[in-house]
């Protein structure tokens, strides 16, 4: 897992266990619906709340639609997590790895905190100190689960050399690099891969080559032997952590499952490919095009002036002969069509005779006078094919997650219980970062 997955995975596992041991876990559980052999509370609720929330990387306060459209999504997941449960979702890799991985990484965290936390901010030094007394703890793992590395060995792997002779050795060599927790060796070419899920576009040429090399074989060997640990003192077995590890496992079917679910042919007909341009014609039209008569003046209280006499009524060609404020000589801009983001306009605001703020130019400042206007046209199908294609491809992936989602509510059946939307109220009235209305939930 890459630091950046593991800094994401951090901030998820932080907000389940937020909603789950903080002050709103206090608070009993209000039962929100039943959908076939699952009830669903607040505390289902709450969790998909902090995860929305924890994905907000622009850290934006978060829109939610109202308590209906919320159940009904809330609901919709289950649905489909109990499909993928029913495909056999829970027993695939890529699910059960991320349960897993964020409960080992929230362990691992609590194990080396206990540690550097030993070490009280009072001492001067206790920044460094921290670090040392955790290398110590790793050290101590390792000779105790027998994990080591051939630190000669290693110093050789040279992986910031373009060389394919020291490439190949270094994806090839099943020379042994070291010794695992339970005495299963490693190889250069297992710790090639491992080093590629860090360093996606390699070390090649970087200076600092060996140095990242050093770093993460410490974070290759750390991670295991305190996964080793973590297993030994049964910290992964612990009521908070397994139900970590079910909300991102229940977490991972979802999205597998939606993967799976949405997947369906697509291959329109050209008859329904022209029946869908006509039906959508006016999204598919080039952008109108527009005229400008303009005038050049000395400063931007001269520009302000003339455009002022614009808006009441004037026109940029009169005023460019008639009055002393404008610079006399050849128009600035010619009057050709022209696309309005060329000149900072907006489609929606075109109309003959409007007069946008003057443009600062080396030479002065610029008035214009919006003097014709060309309605966009109709694009030729073939001109825009790929575009209809996409909107099609698109509209049919919705209905058909539609289709599936009504399939399985007629299948299962849910039960909105009463006082629902009121508790989700309260339940979002209670979360930071939350705004209402706007969008639900969204499948992750």
């Amino acid at each position: 897992m890459t630091r950046r997955a593991r800094r994401s995975c951090a901030g998820l596992a932080a907000a389940v266990l937020l909603a789950t041991t903080g002050p709103a876990a206090a608070r009993e559980a209000v039962p929100l619906a039943v959908v076939g052999p699952d009830t669903l509370t607040t505390i289902d609720l709450e969790i998909e709340l902090a995860l929305l929330n924890a994905r907000n990387s622009q850290n934006a306060p978060l829109k939610l639609d109202d308590s209906a459209a919320i159940l009904r999504r809330l609901t919709q997941n289950q649905l489909i997590v109990q499909e993928g449960l029913r495909m056999g979702l829970d027993q695939e890799a890529v699910v059960r790895n991320q349960g897993w991985s964020v409960v080992r990484q929230e362990c691992m965290k609590a194990l080396l905190d206990s540690v550097a936390l030993a070490i009280p901010e009072s001492r001067q030094d206790y920044r460094d100190a921290r670090r040392a007394a955790v290398q110590a703890y790793l050290d101590g793992l390792a000779r105790v689960w027998g994990a080591s590395v051939d630190s000669t060995l290693l110093r050789s792997l040279d992986y910031g050399s373009a060389d394919p002779a020291v490439h190949k050795r270094l994806t090839a060599s099943n020379e042994v690099l070291g010794t695992l927790p339970g005495g299963r060796s490693f190889t250069i070419a297992d710790f090639t891969r491992e080093l590629r899920f860090t360093e996606f576009h390699g070390l090649v040429g970087k200076p600092h080559a060996a140095q990242r090399r050093d770093e993460i074989m410490r974070e290759y060997l750390a991670d295991a032997v305190t996964a080793r640990q973590i297993r030994a003192q049964k910290m992964d077995q612990t009521p908070q952590m397994q139900m970590l590890r079910q909300r991102f496992e229940r977490a991972a079917i979802l999205e597998e499952a939606l993967r799976d679910l949405s997947q369906h042919d697509f291959a329109p007909a050209d008859s329904e490919v022209s029946r869908y341009y006509r039906k959508h014609q006016s999204q598919f039209m080039s952008s109108p095009r527009l005229k400008l008569a303009s005038l050049r003046a000395k400063s931007q209280a001269d520009a302000d002036a003339l455009r002022e006499r614009v808006l009441k009524g004037a026109s940029v060609r009169w005023l460019a002969t008639n009055d002393k404020r404008a610079v006399a000589g050849a128009a600035p801009f010619p009057e050709d069509w022209i696309r309005p983001e060329q000149v900072g306009l907006k489609a929606a605001d075109l109309a003959v005779g409007l007069a946008p703020e003057p443009y600062e130019v080396p030479e002065g400042w610029v008035v214009v006078q919006v003097v014709a206007v060309e309605p966009g046209q109709p694009l030729p199908l073939e001109q825009c094919r790929d575009r209809i294609l996409f909107e099609m491809r698109q509209e049919a992936g919705r209905q058909h997650m539609l289709d599936i989602l009504a399939r399985l509510e007629a299948e299962s059946p849910v039960t909105i219980l009463p006082g629902a939307e009121a508790a989700v109220a309260r339940s979002v009235a209670g979360m930071p970062k939350f705004d209402q209305p706007a969008a639900a939930p969204q499948h992750p």
